[in-house]
């Protein structure tokens, strides 16, 4: 049966909007430490910087944008690599079903804080160890899937500026940056957006144990995982 031209007009309309209203959600895969998990935040589920950089992908794409939460608090490099359930095969997991997938990981405040009290010589160490570790993670996570994902990794504030932190937190991040330049990640400038703004974006200040974000700490590292993103300069 042929169809009268209007009708056929209208049933070409309903299969556009259909098809247009049918992509699917985006994935965002957080990776990492406490960080990644949201500690310090009222919320983590809410105030995290996932679930607030998820928030932001949503409104930069028009897409619905679908969170996996890897992150384990208290992880290393090391272990992200080994532990009994590494985080790096459930990633390769999750990359594999979500081919091309955003991908942020924050990892590497454990590595040094570990050895906060030890000798010059141990800190170097650990900091080769972490540079070895993150080129491993990140050559994995590239080569999980096809597409590759689009990895961005956190370049770490420093909660305690005028301690040992000051030059070890930067030669961290120097490291990070290097590593993540040569495996083709962005590197979000989590220790720019702090700089500055330590009292009001970690709880260091109040709390000298606890050296998380506050609510607007994790802000600002949603935001810098954004601007990463774009290519635009950290704000405050």
């Amino acid at each position: 049966m042929i169809l009268p031209r209007a009708t056929a007009l209208v049933f070409l309309l309903f299969f556009l909007a259909a098809s247009c209203g049918s992509e699917p959600p985006l994935t965002y895969v957080s990776l990492g430490d406490s960080l990644a998990v949201g500690v310090g935040s009222s919320d983590p589920r809410e105030r995290g910087y996932a679930p607030i950089y998820r928030g932001i992908l949503e409104e930069e794409t028009g897409r619905d944008v679908r969170l996996v939460q890897l992150g384990v608090s208290g992880e290393t490099s090391e272990s992200f690599l080994s532990s009994t359930d590494p985080q790096l095969a459930r990633a390769e997991t999750a990359l594999r079903k979500n081919p091309g997938a955003i991908v942020t990981l924050s990892l590497g405040g454990n590595d040094l804080l570990r050895v906060a009290d030890g000798t010059e010589a141990e800190r170097e160490a650990a900091l080769d160890r972490y540079a070895k570790n993150l080129d491993r993670i990140l050559k994995s996570l590239k080569n999980a899937s096809d597409p590759e994902p689009r990895i961005t990794v956190l370049a770490l504030y420093n909660p305690a500026p005028g301690s040992f932190t000051d030059e070890w937190a930067g030669r961290l991040n120097e490291t990070i940056r290097a590593i993540a330049e040569k495996n083709g990640a962005a590197v979000a400038a989590g220790d720019e957006a702090f700089r500055g703004h330590e009292t009001e974006y970690a709880h260091h200040a109040r709390y000298p144990w606890d050296i998380h974000p506050t609510d607007r700490g994790h802000e600002a590292l949603a935001r810098a995982f954004a601007e990463a993103s774009t290519g635009a300069a950290p704000t405050t």
